[in-house]
């Protein structure tokens, strides 16, 4: 066995990326790849487990030759091999394995399936451990292929064990979850995901009909494959599948699988952070193509551009030397909206003078009037003269003052006035004066209308004028000659911009496009590179550091794939080199012998011979990597040779007995079974026919 490596601190690490970056610390680079999301922290050693440990279903078979009705299957399972068995095919052994798969996976696993029997189930139901967390996963089809699921889990497995059937509730049993058909992979993925410590991670595959750049690089898409792919290191590929592991070869998919469940440190960090580096340098050959492209497409437009402007600026001149001269008429308009101005300012003035002449006249009426009221009034009023009466304010209006003068009553109490003397010659010489001074605030008030009525008439004057000369003004801007010349500035502007964009800038553009174009200049910013210096220098680091990994476990894993297809059967195999691209690179008698050259069973026979190698070297080094589970539909259905099905069978058995950790279920209708298996690891039904 490899010695076992030292896993590097993140100190080392971010140390490492440090030294290959000029002027930067550990603590910049640790905040760059925490925006990427990646924290380089010491990965502890995985324990991820996965045993079933009951199966039960419930359904309806329809449409076979004897044998309809409703069927219940409840079977028991430990570690260590076990066999789904009939001496007949079409018992419902691939069934079973397919009803499993719905219950770990979440969907259908086409290898399993068998159209005949999709609508027969109605309930399916696995109790679990899954990262040493008891699960039961309840599955209910109300339609075919669209279950609902509950998860339930409880504080030890047998307590979920001892449930009957549909059962729910028990002592410890609790429901975690629930989901509707559209949600139970997401439900399924999401358990898997959390308990067994693993994380989904992204290929890059060329885009179809993508073309090839200068260097030889086409545009590629990201794929993320999560528990759905992962599950291929359970539920293995079908013989006739020449990919080692995975759905698919693209982006060294199947080196990603052996290496997480080989779990080599810093695997899923550099995962991440090389698909951000492909994301990134993808839109950067995004975008020079796309300025390549625009360059070009501005060079085939500049020539036909120039020449419409050009034509443009001639039509322009032409209109221009057409227009009449505006000179004299603006001039003209400007001086009388002074005019008018000036005279709206006095108008207004006199306007006001005339409005206080007219309360002065209004002031000298009334007190000529209150003058000639009788003296028995003013001698009880005197100088006081009220407004309102003194006790409750209420107004003394006019008719009140005219019964004063008229029928001698207070204005006040209403009261008759006492009876007083005054003497003739004073009173007439007051009235005289108040008309006198009433006289002269009405020629005041006259004088001051006319003068207004002369300023109206006059801003009135000025005002006709101003308007007449601005309709002259719009007559002239709004007809045809005007419109064309405007028409055709805007489009010698239009013509300048678009010239101006195509050619990239310049001197001879308008100030406002140029400067417009200036800034769009693309930014040149030192710390992006400096970022792209990090992410590519960490890259760097985490390669070499998951290269060396998964060079020394790789050297393990070769030898013990040679000594399990050994055992399985797969004859003159000499050795095995797998490589970080996903290659076998095996050689048969000393022959390189490419993985797709084996036979269909001797495929399935080194896939087995992986997850084997797998589990062994991860408890030769400490870890449980791979969830220890292996799921297996005939493996003996592609052999020819005799002999062959007791050498794989046999092979499985002993393996399964003697690696911990390990739980095989197979099916198979050999003969040799029978020979090879114990009676209390077969799952057979009566007659050893149909399981159900």
């Amino acid at each position: 066995m490899t010695p076992k490596m030292a896993i590097p601190q993140d100190s080392d690490l971010y140390a490492a990326i440090a030294a290959k970056v000029a002027g930067v610390d550990a603590r910049r680079i640790r905040q760059v790849l925490d925006s990427y999301g990646v924290a380089l922290a010491s990965p502890l050693p995985a324990r991820r487990e996965l045993r079933v440990r009951r199966l039960y279903c419930e359904g309806e078979k329809t449409g076979t030759t004897d044998n309809d009705g409703p069927f219940t299957v409840d079977m028991s399972l430990g570690d260590g091999p076990w066999v789904l068995a009939s001496k007949v095919n079409s018992a419902g052994k691939s069934t079973l394995l397919w009803a499993l798969s719905w219950a770990l996976r979440g969907e259908s696993v086409d290898e399993f399936r068998r159209p005949e029997t999709a609508g027969w189930l109605t309930y399916v139901r696995a109790d679990l451990h899954v990262g040493g967390v008891p699960v039961s996963v309840r599955l209910e089809f109300l339609r075919p292929g669209q279950p609902s699921a509950t998860l339930l889990t409880a504080d030890t497995v047998d307590q979920l064990l001892a449930l009957d059937g549909r059962d729910v509730d028990g002592a410890g049993v609790r429901a975690v979850a629930t989901a509707a058909p559209p949600d139970v992979k997401g439900l399924i993925e999401r358990l898997m995901l959390d308990r067994l410590g693993l994380r989904p991670i992204s290929v890059w595959a060329a885009e179809p009909g993508a073309p090839k750049d200068e260097a030889g690089q086409r545009d590629s898409a990201e794929q993320f494959h999560s528990w759905a792919s992962f599950y291929y290191a359970i539920a293995l590929n079908a013989g006739h599948d020449k990919v080692l592991l995975g759905p698919t070869a693209f982006g060294q998919l199947p080196a990603k699988l052996l290496q997480i469940f080989l779990d080599v440190p810093y695997v899923p960090e550099l995962t991440h952070l090389m698909s951000a580096q492909k994301r990134e340098d993808q839109e950067d050959r995004r975008v020079k193509r796309r300025a390549e492209e625009d360059a070009e497409a501005r060079r085939t437009q500049i020539q036909p551009l120039r020449e419409a402007l050009a034509a443009a600026k001639s039509r322009l001149a032409d209109l221009q030397s057409r227009q009449p001269d505006l000179t004299g008429l603006l001039t003209a308009a400007d001086a009388a909206a002074r005019k008018m101005a000036e005279r709206q300012a006095i108008h207004l003035d006199l306007q006001q003078r005339f409005g206080a002449a007219r309360r002065i006249r209004l002031q000298d009426e009334r007190a000529a009037r209150r003058a000639r009221q009788s003296a028995a009034a003013r001698l009880l009023l005197g100088a006081l003269d009220p407004e309102a009466c003194p006790r409750c304010d209420h107004e003394i209006d006019e008719p009140r003052r005219a019964a004063e003068e008229s029928d001698h009553r207070c204005a006040v109490c209403s009261n008759p006035l006492p009876a007083h003397e005054e003497d003739p010659n004073a009173q007439a010489m007051l009235l005289q004066r108040h008309a006198e001074q009433e006289a002269a605030s009405r020629r005041a008030e006259a004088a001051a209308k006319k003068a207004a009525d002369e300023a109206a008439e006059r801003f009135g004057e000025s005002r006709d004028r101003h308007e007449q000369l601005q309709a002259k003004l719009a007559a002239i801007r709004s007809d045809t000659a005007q419109q064309d010349l405007v028409a055709a500035q805007r489009e010698c502007y239009q013509l300048e911009g678009a010239l101006a964009i195509a050619a990239g800038g310049g001197d001879a553009v308008p100030a406002v496009v140029g400067s417009y174009l200036a800034t769009q200049e693309p930014r040149q910013d030192s710390a992006l590179d400096v970022e792209s210096d990090i992410l590519a220098s960490a890259i760097a680091v985490l390669q070499e550091t998951v290269r060396n990994h998964s060079r020394a476990l790789f050297a393990d894993l070769n030898n013990k794939i040679v000594l399990v297809a050994r055992s399985l059967g797969v004859t003159n195999l000499t050795s095995v080199d797998l490589d970080t691209a996903g290659r076998v690179n095996a050689r048969k008698s000393g022959v390189k012998c490419a993985f797709k050259d084996f036979s269909p069973g001797e495929r399935l026979r080194m896939r087995i011979a992986t997850i084997i190698g797998m589990i062994t070297v991860g408890h030769d080094h400490g870890i449980m990597s791979h969830p220890g589970l292996l799921l297996i539909d005939a493996p003996t259905a592609e052999e020819v040779v005799p002999g062959d099905a007791r050498v794989v069978l046999q092979a499985l058995h002993e393996m399964a007995n003697r690696v911990a950790g390990v739980q095989i279920v197979l099916t198979s209708t050999e003969d040799v079974l029978w020979d090879i298996f114990p009676p209390d690891r077969i799952i057979t039904g009566p007659d050893a026919r149909q399981l159900f």
